[in-house]
């Protein structure tokens, strides 16, 4: 993150953030501690590679920010909510990397993969940017009701900034619960990565149409 790219500390984005994006922080829980033993293994999702007709090129360039989150879900622990405010994490699994960073790689790809923009790039580069995309990682877990169902839910908040003055452009919310679908690692990451291609589609079209529509700056 350098001043040429006007990319934010991450106390500073926390406050752009809080700003612009109304919502209470998570309860505060106590999470399960994992055994020893072997190596966990490890899972990664898709970026999003289908998109619907009709998505604007353009001729400006983005960055993109790794999304905040709160701390239960800022891991690369697999985490499970057994009701409102118990959390766990599966047993001897893990993400390939700390959720938001792992979101945060798979939506610039989903924005490569559009075709759509002449340069997308994370905040750590050193890059002049027309747009900053900022974003809360609300929720990234499997929950599970009194039931015994159980749906993997993503939650992102995404913000928009025109570079760079930081000028707000627009807010979302976009969230998607797929329900697991069986007991198995396997089943879980598979409704992970339905529910986070479905925000990250989402959210890219957003940011594209948003872009599209902000007033040049002077």
């Amino acid at each position: 993150m350098t001043p040429a790219m006007a990319g934010p500390r991450r106390a500073s984005r926390r406050r752009i953030l809080a700003s612009l994006i109304v919502g209470s922080l998570a309860p505060t829980v106590t999470a399960c501690s994992l055994g020893g033993g072997p190596p966990p293994r490890q899972f990664t999702l898709t970026p999003v590679t289908n998109f619907a007709r009709g998505l604007p090129p353009v001729k400006w360039s983005l960055v993109v920010d790794e999304p905040t989150a709160a701390r239960q879900i800022d891991t690369s622990r697999i985490a499970l909510m057994n009701g409102p405010f118990r959390v766990e994490y599966y047993a001897n699994v893990e993400w390939t990397d700390n959720a938001p960073a792992m979101v945060q790689l798979l939506l610039i790809q989903s924005f490569q993969n559009t075709g759509r923009l002449p340069v997308v790039a994370p905040s750590r580069q050193t890059l002049a940017t027309d747009f900053l995309l900022l974003s809360n990682l609300r929720k990234f877990q499997v929950e599970r009701d009194a039931s015994g169902m159980s749906q993997a839910i993503v939650v992102l908040e995404p913000a928009l900034l025109r570079m760079p003055r930081r000028t707000p452009v627009a807010t979302a919310r976009y969230e998607k619960a797929i329900p697991v679908s069986g007991d198995s690692t396997e089943a879980v990451t598979a409704a992970f990565d339905a529910s986070l291609g479905d925000v990250m589609r989402r959210t890219v079209d957003w940011t594209l149409q948003q872009g599209s529509a902000a007033p040049a700056t002077s």
